[in-house]
């Protein structure tokens, strides 16, 4: 399943320069499985100029609109409304890299480990150009309506 960034819009609830997404590569919803992709250029919102390029914790915004994206997916796939989710805690970030730079291609592997609930823990895969270069955990409950 791949989704561009305009449908995408309709699925996250972050809108103008705070949505970040380029593409949805891949994604299983019900198998709680997503792969995004987001091309850096000098118009992404946590570019700086003074470095050339985006520091590695931007990167928490992507898992954060990756999940964001699943969990959009799977009510849309179940004829769900889609609910609102707060992150809860993010743990085990680590990163081989300080910089993305203008020109290079973040992906966000992510899939849900836990869930109980209404809270739900996801481990996240990142590369940046194919190479894998990062990883953490995000942990979110979603509010009940």
């Amino acid at each position: 399943m791949k989704i561009e960034h305009e449908e995408l819009a309709e699925l996250v609830p972050q809108k103008g320069k705070m949505f970040l997404l380029g593409r949805i590569c891949e994604a299983n919803p019900n198998e709680w499985t997503i792969e995004s992709e987001t091309k850096i250029t000098e118009n992404f919102m946590f570019f700086d100029e003074t470095t050339g390029g985006v520091p590695n914790y931007a990167c928490f915004e992507l898992i954060a609109q990756t999940v964001a994206t699943l969990n959009g997916l799977f009510a849309r796939e179940n004829n769900l409304e889609p609910k609102i989710g707060f992150i809860l805690s993010v743990s085990n970030l680590k990163f081989d890299f300080d910089l993305i730079k203008a020109g290079e291609t973040v992906r966000i592997k992510a899939w849900r480990e836990t869930d109980m609930d209404s809270v739900s823990s996801f481990a996240a895969e990142i590369y940046i150009d194919e190479k894998l270069s990062g990883s953490g955990k995000l942990t979110a409950m979603q509010a009940e309506s």
